[in-house]
């Protein structure tokens, strides 16, 4: 277990099927079970659907019910610029996934991703942008190293760290 201050933190991802939506959300909520912290998840639209609006909730620290109210987030996520506008209404500090984004703090995850070699992992980049960016809100980095490693498949735990350590730099 690695040790870290506990705040609670609510945290909402957006993005589209097909993103990793999901796999980010097992990222956090793993990386928050490492330091020993209570973790709710919960997902949301259109998951099965590859193009489809995904959102989904992470509740880090002691809460009882899953899903984050509107304007009640600490960080919100939008891997796809497309779902700013939703990702602002929930409130809090705002990451997107773009060159610019305004009201929003932007990363050109895409573009890191892509340039690592690995055009699926824009949201790891821009969870290490956000972590990086929020330490008060989100897993330490050493977590969030050591859930990639439990739950990446053998052949993307390097590019998916090195994604994320590549977003953390930029923030």
């Amino acid at each position: 277990m690695i040790a870290r201050a506990e705040r609670p933190a609510q945290i909402v991802i957006f993005g589209l099927g097909g993103q990793g939506i999901l796999f980010l959300t097992k990222l956090l909520a793993e990386a928050a079970a490492i330091e020993g912290r209570g973790v709710i998840v919960s997902e949301n639209h259109g998951m099965s659907q590859r193009g489809g609006a995904v959102e989904s909730h992470v509740k880090i620290g002691d809460f009882a019910g899953p899903l984050v109210r509107r304007g009640r987030a600490d960080a919100t996520l939008a891997i796809d610029p497309a779902r700013l506008g939703d990702a602002r209404a929930f409130g809090g500090e705002c990451f997107a996934n773009a060159a610019a984004a305004e009201g929003a703090r932007a990363l050109d995850a895409a573009a890191i991703a892509r340039e690592l070699g690995n055009a699926r992992a824009a949201n790891i980049a821009l969870a290490g942008f956000a972590a990086a960016a929020r330490p008060d809100l989100f897993p330490a980095r050493a977590s969030l190293l050591a859930a990639l490693e439990k739950i990446s498949p053998p052949k993307a735990i390097e590019s998916n760290r090195k994604a994320l350590l590549k977003g953390m730099e930029s923030a």
